[in-house]
Formats: C-alpha cells, structure tokens, sequence
C-alpha cells in the first residue's frame, strides 16, 4: 500500500452484494436492480444479466478473467454464475456467511471449481484455499495475454473462525471475538502477501495494477438495534456500522 495510493475517502455500500454489483457493473445499486441488499441463498434473482461486467468488456479485449473467491451476485440459476458473466474461471463460494472450513451454509455445502462442487476442499480455511488458487493462477499464466483476476476474500465476514495459530498471536486480547478476528485479519493479510510475492516471482508486479477495498464497514454489537453479533469489529472514530448508512458502514479502507 505505501508504494500507491492510500484512499482516504473511499465509500462503498452498507452491504456486500451492492458493493459487488456496483464494482462489476460500474452502476449504483439504484440503477441495477441490487437496491435491496444482500442476496441470500434462497432467493429467486441475481444481478440482472442485461448488464455488461468488467470482465466481460475485458475479455473482449484479449484479458484472460479469473475468480477466486466470493460471488454473491445471484445462486438460483446458473446465467448468474460468475462463468456465465464474464469470467473464464471461478473458484470459490456462491453465497456468504458460510462455515470457513467446511464451506457448509443452511445444510448445504457451497465451495466450486467452475461449476463443479470442489468437495475435496472440505475442511481447508477458505484464506488458504484462495490464495493457493491465486497464486497457482499467476504462476501459469501465459503472459502473451493480459491478466484480470479478482479475489474477493470471505475473510473478515461472519462466522468468525480461524486456524489456532493466527488467533494466538493475540492472546493479549482479552476479548474472545476480537482475539479470533484480528487472527481473521492477519491470515489474509498473509495470504495477500503470497499473492502479492507470486506476482514478482512472475515478473508480473512491475506491470499489474492491484485495487484494495471492503465491500462495507463492520458490523458491530447492537447497532442497528437487530444486529446481536459483533463479530470483533470497530469503526471507531466512525459512526454507524454495516447496514447502515453512516460512514461507520460506507467508508472503507482501500488503496
């Protein structure tokens, strides 16, 4: 981050399938059907497939475009697959707020390679699984063809769950949720590193533009008044959270 350029001002939605629709349409929710807000497993729509994506429009200009990690852009009908909109490859989830090992969410087990269920990744933190994939990606590219790869995380979203050996790095804390999440925080930051060092190792770092951002702020313990859970989260000195529209849950750290 400090060799670009810090956004100190960047907003994004309150919640998370806004923010990907936006980014991947260039339009605000208003504009492309995704107003309402997350698109839970069982709902009958997706991101409206009248809309052109970025990776669309980059493969017409002879990108290669690869997904690794969370869609959440529509589930019920595959024209809304990830592989259907643009991308050559997807590997991850679907959906959100799935269990980070066992990839399993509302008794179903949601973890893909293309459109294929990978059930071999059961039980591998979804962190490490992403960025093997990343980095598998960059290693055999055949750079005769410019590069589009997204990686949207799962991390830091709820459940709160990561291996041991990150969450002990902050027994310092005394706060349970904290301690797990600040563990959540350094396993992908690890993880952007390794994907960060396979582009260098690649020769590809000098010539690759990288955009950071969350899709949201965090949410936190009663606020709005239904939200139970604090998943570890702080916004201070902002005020508000995830699903609200104070900058607490729109201005979001990115470079």
């Amino acid at each position: 981050a400090r060799e670009g350029v810090t956004l100190e001002q960047h907003y994004t939605q309150a919640v998370c399938s806004p923010t990907r629709g936006a980014l991947l349409t260039g339009r605000y929710p208003i504009h492309n059907g995704l107003n309402n807000g997350v698109i839970s497993p069982l709902m009958p729509y997706g991101l409206d497939t009248s809309f052109t994506t970025l990776p669309e429009e980059l493969r017409r200009a002879n990108y290669t475009t690869h997904m690794v990690g969370k869609w959440h852009l529509g589930f019920c009908n595959k024209k809304f697959w990830p592989t259907n909109r643009g991308f050559d490859h997807h590997y991850g989830f679907m959906n959100g707020g799935q269990n980070y090992f066992t990839h399993a969410r509302m008794g179903g087990y949601d973890f893909w390679d293309d459109e294929e269920v990978a059930l071999g990744d059961n039980g591998t933190y979804s962190s490490t699984l992403i960025q093997q994939r990343a980095v598998d990606i960059i290693s055999t590219h055949d750079d005769s063809k410019p590069l589009f790869m997204y990686v949207p995380f799962q991390s830091v979203h709820g459940p709160l769950m990561v291996p041991d050996v990150y969450r002990n790095m902050y027994d310092n804390i005394e706060n349970e949720e904290r301690r797990t999440y600040l563990g959540m925080v350094t396993a992908m930051d690890d993880a952007v590193g390794n994907i960060t060092q396979a582009l260098k190792l690649s020769n590809l770092y000098d010539n690759t533009v990288i955009v950071w951002f969350s899709d949201n702020g965090g949410p936190v313990n009663g606020w709005p008044p239904v939200q139970l859970e604090a998943y570890g989260s702080n916004n201070w000195p902002l005020r508000g959270s995830k699903f609200t529209m104070w900058e607490g849950g729109t201005r979001t750290v990115a470079f």
